[in-house]
Order: structure tokens, then C-alpha cells, then sequence
């Protein structure tokens, strides 16, 4: 009986041993095959990312382009924001005026630039400052002219200056003279007399002038400081393309009379026929304060002021010659 409760023992043992052994066998080997068995997680698809909220531009700063937007849509956005061109009314009428004797003073200079006008300046030549000028204007964006000194009939009670041109020079110190000149003011799309009330009667002299100047493509403007001036016979001759002054704005330097001077010539440019008006005047202090209040009437009225080239580009538009 005792053997018999040895063996049940045993076999008891033995069956709790085998069973502890398969529990450990599941739970270790078990789990390993199924862990073995796990997919993969598939692999992560792009992020579309929640559209930004679009802050407005902090103060002083623009807004930051949007990089990606089509094509398409970029130019559709773009035909949106392209500025509209204004039209703007066609002038009332225009003048070009001329600023003589420029050369002297660079500080008159500098104060005639600021005046928001196309005003021509004629430089005169070999003068301490007449390069300094002419680039000075340059520049600017200014249109510049060889203001040439020419034989008065008044010499030599009134001198012309550095430069003249006198009726007793033969062609050939004529010809070095002027090129002396021009090469003293650069930067100039033409040339107008200074004084030369005796020179511009010299038909065949002016000729000779005038050829030389039309080789460099310039163009006159007769400063009219006599009523027999030759220079339209001598221009019709050689071809060169020539104007002659309107106006002379400061023979009085009285402020008053040189702004009522500019405020005529305001009413005879609305009532031309769109060839500007020549007026010229110099760098005295009440010639530059009255263009400078002059200047805002001008604008009130939609008077232009040009580069007085400009009236050869009218004459052309014209067909004149």
C-alpha cells in the first residue's frame, strides 16, 4: 500500500513538473513567435500640414510671398496687383527756359538744380568751374549748352570773356577757338551765343561756325542780342538745326517784374501751338526766387518745362525742317 502511495506521488510530481514545463515553453516561445509575426507599420504618408493662419505684416515690414503657389494662380495673382498707368491730361502749353552764364557760381548752380523744372543751363567756357558745372548738370539729368562768347558791337567797352570769337579771326583761329570751347564743356547737345551782337551779323563767319557744329550733331539757339542777326541765313546754309529766343526774362533784376514776366509767358504758352516757348535768364538771386515760386503756378496750370532740345523734336514731329 505504501509502494502503491510512492508511485501516485511520483506520478503527481511528475505531471505538475510537466505541466509547469509546457507553461514555461508557451509563454516563452509562444510570445517570441508572435512577436515575430508583427507587420511592419507601413511607411508614413507626406504630412499635409494644416493651412497657416495668415498673420498681417508687422509694422514697417512686407508681406512674405507665398512660394508655393502654382503657376496658374501666380500669374492670375500678379495680373491683379500690376499698378493701373494713369493717364494724365496733355500739357496746356510748354516753355523751355535757358539759365546763362553759367560757370562762375557753383552754388547758384546747385541752387537752380533744386528747382523740379527742366531748365536748361549754358555753361560758359574756360572758366574755373565750367567742367565742375557742366558734369554737376550732367548729372543731374540736365540738358546742358556751350554758352560761346561772341564779338559785341559795344567791345572793347564791353568784354566777352574767355573764349570769344571776334570778327577779325581768320578761319583757322575761329575753327581752334571753338574747339578749345567745346572741349571745355562737356556733356552740352548744343551751343547759344553769349553777347556776339557784332559777331551774329557776320554771315560768312557764322557759316563757318555753324558747319563745325553741325558735324558734331548740335543745335543752335540764336540769344537774339541784335535784330539783324544773320544766324537763320547761315543755319538755312549749312543745315543746322536752329531756334531763336522768345523771351529775355531779367534785364530789370526786380523780383516782381521777372515773376510777372514768367506768369505772361505762362498765359502766351496755353494759347501757342505746342512749340515751346524760349525764354532766357540768369543765375541772379531774384531770377532763381521767382522761377522757384513761379514754378508751382506752372504746375496749377499744366505748363511744361522742357529741355528747350525739345523744340527740334516738335519740329520734327511737325515734318518741319
Amino acid at each position: 500500500m505504501k509502494s502503491f502511495k510512492k508511485i501516485l506521488t511520483g506520478l503527481l510530481i511528475v505531471l505538475i513538473v510537466a505541466s509547469l514545463a509546457a507553461i514555461i515553453y508557451v509563454s516563452q516561445f509562444g510570445y517570441e513567435d508572435k512577436k515575430d509575426t508583427v507587420k511592419a507599420p507601413k511607411p508614413a504618408e507626406k504630412e499635409t500640414a494644416a493651412p497657416r493662419a495668415v498673420l498681417p505684416p508687422a509694422p514697417g515690414k512686407q508681406p512674405e510671398k507665398n512660394i508655393t503657389t502654382s503657376p496658374r494662380s501666380a500669374a492670375k495673382k500678379e495680373k491683379a496687383v500690376i499698378a493701373k498707368i494713369e493717364k494724365f491730361p496733355a500739357a496746356s502749353g510748354q516753355v523751355a527756359i535757358i539759365v546763362d552764364d553759367i560757370g562762375h557760381d557753383l552754388a547758384a548752380l546747385r541752387e537752380l538744380l533744386k528747382i523740379d523744372a527742366g531748365i536748361t543751363f549754358a555753361v560758359l567756357p574756360l572758366l574755373h568751374h565750367s567742367r565742375d558745372a557742366a558734369e554737376i548738370i550732367n548729372k543731374a539729368g540736365r540738358e546742358a549748352l556751350l554758352h560761346l562768347p561772341m564779338e559785341p558791337s559795344s567791345y572793347p567797352r564791353e568784354k566777352p570773356g574767355s573764349g570769344a570769337l571776334f570778327t577779325d579771326m581768320n578761319n583757322k583761329e575761329l575753327l581752334y577757338q571753338l574747339e578749345k570751347n567745346l572741349a571745355s564743356v562737356p556733356h552740352i547737345s548744343g551751343v547759344n551765343n553769349h553777347m556776339g551782337s557784332k559777331f551774329m551779323e557776320d554771315k560768312e563767319r557764322l557759316t563757318l561756325v555753324f558747319s563745325a557744329l553741325k558735324k558734331r550733331n548740335l543745335f543752335f539757339i540764336d540769344s537774339r542780342t541784335t535784330a539783324k542777326s544773320a544766324a537763320a541765313a547761315a543755319s538755312a546754309k549749312v543745315g543746322l538745326p536752329m531756334a531763336s529766343r522768345h523771351i529775355f526774362l531779367d534785364n530789370s533784376r526786380n523780383y516782381k517784374e521777372i515773376y510777372q514776366i514768367l506768369m505772361d509767358a505762362a498765359a502766351r504758352a496755353e494759347k501757342g501751338n505746342n512749340q515751346p516757348l524760349i525764354i532766357i535768364g540768369h543765375p541772379y538771386p531774384d531770377t532763381i526766387r521767382a522761377l522757384r515760386d513761379a514754378m508751382k503756378v506752372f504746375r496749377e496750370k499744366n505748363i511744361q518745362v522742357v529741355p528747350v532740345s525739345r523744340v527740334f523734336q516738335v519740329k520734327t514731329e511737325k515734318g518741319d525742317s
